[in-house]
């Protein structure tokens, strides 16, 4: 294994098992803004929960090259763990509503990120993976500081100071 990509699988296991479980066990609302009934945000919070422990296991797999485990939790994750699988048609047209279009967006291509790792995983491609991996990663980030700042305040920008002499 190439010293560039040991780093780069140092970096991002530290990134996973950092911030990525605070979400999952902070009981807070979604964002201002998005209304979900509580049934639905319970589900949405279970799937994060899902998601969280996938993603942290894709980095351990990754720096023991288990390649397997990486697609099986790409496809999960692709597939979603519970959201597809436990939605009400109700449920469906209100996430349908109260979602914003740039949230689906994201969804989308946080969905296709983790089909494309799935592949790289089955290629067998450790630098491959550690890139979309990264993206992936990338994609929580982003949807995150549009979505959930009050769960993720570190992505909350200070206040502009006054400018004094």
């Amino acid at each position: 294994m190439t010293r560039k990509l040991f780093a780069t699988i140092l970096v991002i296991c530290n990134l996973a098992s950092g911030s990525i479980a605070t979400y999952a066990a902070e009981p807070h609302a979604p964002q201002p803004g998005i209304k979900l009934s509580p049934d639905l945000q319970n589900l949405l919070r279970a799937e994060m929960r899902e998601i969280a422990a996938g993603v942290q296991g894709i980095a351990v797999s990754l720096a023991g090259a288990d390649w397997q485990a990486i697609q099986e939790t790409s496809t999960k994750i692709r597939t979603s763990y519970i959201m597809e699988k436990k939605l009400t048609p109700a449920q469906v047209k209100e996430l349908e509503q109260a979602l914003p279009e740039r949230f689906k967006q994201l969804d989308a291509e946080f969905h296709q990120r983790a089909e494309r790792l799935g592949d790289a995983a089955a290629a067998h491609d450790a630098e491959l993976v550690a890139f979309h991996y990264s993206r992936l990663m990338e994609s929580c980030a982003l949807c995150h500081a549009a979505f959930a700042g009050s769960r993720f305040p570190g992505f909350s920008y200070p206040a502009q100071q006054e400018h004094h002499h």
